[in-house]
């Protein structure tokens, strides 16, 4: 109940903080910092400061057991979740040498372990032999999993380019794209890196502008867990650019049909472009090959909303739960419920009256697995109340006031509180 205690106003900001400190005592930082969202109390600021500080140093923790297990990736979740915790760059830094410090140690213990001859290799891939210091090394690390023609035209490029990448690795994205301009026009495949440092900059219309090049230059490819037509046309989608997105990602599937990440991605722009009837038809074909993708299920009920089927959406969005409900926690392939495809859920339970005990069911499995809470969040709030005969009054002046009249939810208030606006 604490989830939509915080909505409804159950707990005063003094109970609040009181939890929150039980929360921190017992070992749960995220649950405190919850607790205290949207409190500025002096007490109520120290104490989410303090769940703040364990939260950082949670993920650092865990960014370093993950590079240990050589888990890149996962690694890089949690110092990105430390960072958005308040981590200073400072403590980045540390773990990033750690990091370093473990890659080395794993490559010294590889080196023991092989034959003499073996660290004098000849042939394909010399960067391996190379000293542990040497910036190739990690380079090598971090371009493994590339298609190999790529792999090598990167590394032919040598140690002061390989050292330009890893500038955006340390956390020097506008740094590492001002170094890496110097081999774009000798080399078509460094923009790849370049482009990559300035999605890290946020800096779209350079990284767009790097991967149209790439793909003109070398043909667009999977890149590790990277398909750079799928990037460029979700860029070009920010911009503005919806068509040539439709354009390229339709040109990249008569090359490659089966690709799961450009049928979803064409899936998500037909819709965009409005063109509803298709991306429907496009989505359910991409979910009988994908029927676990999460994401998939939300789109198919957001596609069907649009086109003002309630209760196809409705179907849709339950199916993204029983996905989740396949498999248990700790089993593998299980997948916790979608926030996103719960709230839509919940709000067309609630917006339609329907099946008030599965509405709340919905609620409490949504303040289960929701962060923090949003103003979607207190819309359904409102909308319980409604349903359950409350005055919302107060509730339906703060939700259209936390939005411009522009807005589209300031309509679905209006709409679904009609009778009280004009009461």
């Amino acid at each position: 109940m604490g989830f939509l205690g915080r909505l409804f106003g159950m707990y005063t900001p003094e109970e609040r903080v009181a939890r929150a400190r039980a929360f921190l005592e017992k070992g749960e930082p995220n649950e405190a910092r919850i607790e205290l969202e949207g409190l500025d109390q002096p007490d109520a600021v120290a104490v989410h400061g303090q769940a703040c500080e364990a939260l950082v140093q949670l993920n650092l923790d865990e960014a370093i057991a993950r590079f240990t297990a050589q888990d890149e990736d996962g690694a890089r979740e949690h110092l990105e979740m430390a960072q958005a915790f308040g981590a200073t760059r400072d403590q980045l830094r540390e773990v990033r040498r750690q990091a370093r410090e473990i890659r080395d140690e794993e490559r010294r213990r590889i080196e023991a372990e092989q034959p003499a001859e073996v660290v004098e290799q000849e042939g394909d891939d010399p960067l391996w032999s190379l000293p542990p210091g040497d910036p190739r090394v990690r380079f090598a690390m971090l371009v493994e999993s590339y298609p190999p023609a790529l792999r090598e035209r990167l590394a032919a490029l040598g140690k002061d380019f390989a050292a330009a990448v890893l500038l955006k690795e340390d956390g020097q994205a506008a740094q590492a794209w001002d170094a890496l301009s110097v081999w774009v026009e000798q080399e078509p495949a460094a923009r790849l890196e370049r482009a990559k440092a300035a999605l890290a900059a946020n800096q779209w219309a350079k990284a767009a502008s790097d991967l149209a090049t790439f793909g003109d230059a070398l043909g667009h490819q999977r890149v590790g867990g990277l398909h750079t037509s799928v990037t460029l046309a979700q860029l070009w989608t920010r911009m503005g650019r919806v068509e040539d997105a439709l354009e390229l990602v339709t040109t990249e599937l008569a090359r490659d049909p089966q690709d799961l990440a450009l049928r979803g991605t064409h899936a998500q722009l037909l819709e965009v472009a409005g063109r509803l009837e298709e991306a429907e038809r496009v989505t359910q074909q991409t979910l009988e090959q994908a029927p676990r993708d999460m994401g998939l299920y939300r789109l198919l009920g957001r596609i069907r909303l649009r086109r003002d089927d309630r209760m196809g959406a409705m179907q849709a969005l339950e199916g993204s739960l029983r996905v989740g409900k396949c498999e248990t926690p700790g089993k593998c392939g299980y997948q916790p419920p979608d926030p996103d495809a719960l709230r839509m859920l919940a709000r067309l339970y609630l917006e339609d009256r329907i099946d008030p005990k599965r509405a709340r069911q919905l609620l409490e499995l949504l303040g289960a697995v929701a962060q923090q809470p949003t103003w979607d969040d207190a819309y359904l709030a409102a909308l319980q109340a409604r349903n359950d005969g409350q005055d919302t009054t107060q509730l339906v002046t703060e939700l259209r006031a936390q939005v411009g009249p522009g807005d589209p939810r300031r309509a679905l208030v209006d709409q679904a509180f009609a009778a009280q606006l004009t009461g």
